[in-house]
């Protein structure tokens, strides 16, 4: 079923000689500097940084408000041997960030004092801080308690905190309401008082800061970069921007994962099939991310947790076995409710925004969030799943464009018993009665900005004059459309192993810093096959001039019949090395990850 057509391509409009001159002058090549630029970097310093990404460049962990009160708050606790309890919340950031913590403390507590966790079951418990699981807190001996990825919203059971004598630190990267709850710290960029200059690090991000801060007060920062695998999976599984320090962290991390030692992180990583050395991005995007969120999806996050936070092999097998036999369960459910979706989601196709809810029973709420994020990108709108009960419906939302999902959401809080989350995604509780009027509100908001996404009917007349219609960036525009290329190459000669070489420094890809996307015109397709399962893709065999061109276009196996051998091409595509790093004249060789073709 296709409800809508592909938005147009983008062209970034290349740097003039003297916009290009600053960077030359610092040492900076110019498809450095160009495929920066189009990221939204303006300053040779800020580029070096980004190319460089050291630890030692990344902002000072003081800088975060409230970072010093929390800091001294863990001290006393440590010193006096007080119960502390690190609060998590049920997702790949939140089970991420709360491991983190956890073993930053057992690292520096009295060898008798307790360090536990809380994290939420997703169906049976409130999300983030509620009443019931601090009375189980206080009553279990509790006296501090530190929460990952939630408690900015919670400010009537920060309040009831209190009356139990229970302090709380909260460590969260969601946009806080304008009442702050009352707790001993509150560490969150997003906070109005806040001046740190890096709002985008996700959960497991502020949680790496604190134990950056307390590890110093210690002696032992040095220890912190052994925490930056937990960083990779949680920002990567969060779809946090991948600029400026989250850019640092995850390109750290990964460095990190790749030689981890956590036996945890190791099953995981054998169970998913990978290969450690090997281990990219996407990797975690597919593979890893999706077996820790299928924890609190399928039965309870803190099998997940569990996994990684042991040192023990064995068990570190188990969960990871477990959790490979939920993820196929999750798949499965995922592909069911998906035909669901998108059965509404058809009858929805003028309109804005799209919302689509059903029973509990065939709409579990582990799931809708995964499905509302599919959706979203299938169909390029903002899509709300609900999953109903007898009177209430628990949503997930997630955003596409420019829409701001979290202030959408605030924009009519009468609405919801609860709701919660950030620009891109959201959650929240509302009564059925309301579910109506809840869609009525949604079609008509347009934001702070004033712009909704495109209509269906828009996009239908943008691509009737071309396939490949080109609209021209100014120099740096930051495009939401990620149908963008970075550069039309004019000397294929030049793609080679060592422009990958080049390119890869960018690394790693992800929101904010999209894989660098390029266009050749006029090539000759000198041959075309199906390949892949079923026939699925199509392998290329290009020609411009005296270069020859290898790539694979994914999914168009079926569009094989639309390109006669001969046919002059223009190509979109991604460079990638070949899996044998040296082809049959022994030269290192690359190849084309073809992401759109139409006839020149």
């Amino acid at each position: 079923m296709e409800i809508a057509l592909s938005p147009s391509w983008t062209v970034c409009a290349p740097l003039t000689r003297a916009e290009y001159e600053p960077f030359h002058a610092a040492g900076i090549e110019y498809l450095h500097a160009q495929l920066l630029y189009n990221r939204g970097l303006r300053s040779p310093e800020a580029m070096h940084s980004f190319l460089d990404a050291r630890l030692d460049q990344i902002p000072d962990p003081f800088g975060l408000i409230d970072m010093q009160p929390a800091v001294e708050r863990i001290r006393k606790a440590l010193a006096n041997g007080e119960h502390i309890t690190v609060f998590g919340d049920f997702d790949a950031d939140g089970v991420t960030s709360a491991a983190l913590v956890t073993r930053v403390l057992r690292s520096l507590k009295q060898p008798d004092a307790i360090v536990d966790s809380f994290i939420p079951h997703r169906i049976n418990d409130a999300r983030g801080v509620s009443k019931d699981a601090l009375d189980r807190l206080h009553g279990g001996g509790t006296s501090l308690i530190i929460t990952t990825d939630c408690g900015s919203s919670d400010v009537n059971e920060a309040e009831y905190a209190q009356t139990l004598g229970l302090d709380i630190i909260i460590t969260d990267h969601h946009h806080p309401p304008e009442q702050l709850p009352p707790v001993c710290a509150m560490i969150n960029p997003w906070r109005p008082d806040c001046a740190y200059g890096e709002r985008y690090l996700c959960g497991v991000g502020i949680a790496f800061k604190l134990a950056q801060a307390l590890l110093r007060t210690y002696g032992r920062e040095n220890e912190a970069s052994k925490l930056l695998d937990l960083v990779a999976i949680g920002s990567v599984g969060d779809v946090a921007p991948l600029l400026g320090e989250n850019h640092t962290l995850v390109r750290l991390g990964l460095r990190e994962l790749n030689t981890t030692r956590k036996a945890g992180l190791k099953a995981l990583i054998a169970a998913a099939g990978l290969q450690q050395g090997r281990i990219r991005e996407r990797d975690i995007s597919y593979m890893l991310a999706p077996r820790i969120n299928a924890a609190g999806r399928m039965k309870h996050a803190n099998i997940a947790f569990q996994l990684l936070v042991t040192d023990n092999e064995r068990e570190a097998r188990a969960y990871a076995q477990e959790l490979e036999e939920l993820n196929q369960a999750r798949q499965q459910i995922t592909e069911e409710l998906m035909k669901l979706v998108r059965d509404q989601a058809q009858s929805q196709s003028n309109e804005q925004i799209v919302l689509v809810y059903g029973d509990k029973e065939q709409w579990p709420e582990g799931i809708i969030g995964l499905v509302a994020g599919r959706l979203s990108e299938e169909i390029k709108r903002p899509v709300f799943v609900l999953s109903q009960d007898a009177e209430t419906s628990r949503g997930s939302a997630r955003s596409y464009g420019d829409f701001n999902v979290i202030e959408a959401l605030r924009h009519r809080a009468d609405l919801f018993e609860r709701h919660g989350g950030h620009a891109q995604a959201a959650g929240f509780t509302i009564a059925n009665a309301n579910i109506e009027e809840l869609r009525r509100h949604l079609q008509a908001w347009k934001g702070q900005n004033g712009t909704l996404p495109p209509t269906p009917e828009d996009v239908i007349e943008d691509a009737a004059s071309s396939a490949l219609a080109e609209v021209v960036l100014e120099p740096g525009t930051i495009s939401t459309d990620t149908r963008k290329i970075d550069m039309v190459i004019t000397k294929p000669e030049l793609i080679n192993a060592a422009m990958y070489t080049r390119i890869s420094l960018l690394s790693p890809y992800g929101a904010g810093n999209p894989e660098p996307t390029f266009r050749i015109d006029g090539m000759r397709l000198t041959r075309r096959w199906p390949s892949g399962n079923e026939g699925r893709n199509m392998r290329l065999r290009l020609r411009i001039g005296d270069v020859i061109l290898n790539g694979t276009y994914f999914r168009a196996g079926s569009r094989v019949a639309e390109f006669p051998e001969g046919t002059k091409v223009n190509v979109i595509f991604c460079l990638e090395q070949t899996l044998n790093p040296v082809d049959y004249e022994g030269r290192q060789d690359v190849w084309l990850k073809v992401v759109d073709m139409q006839k020149a």
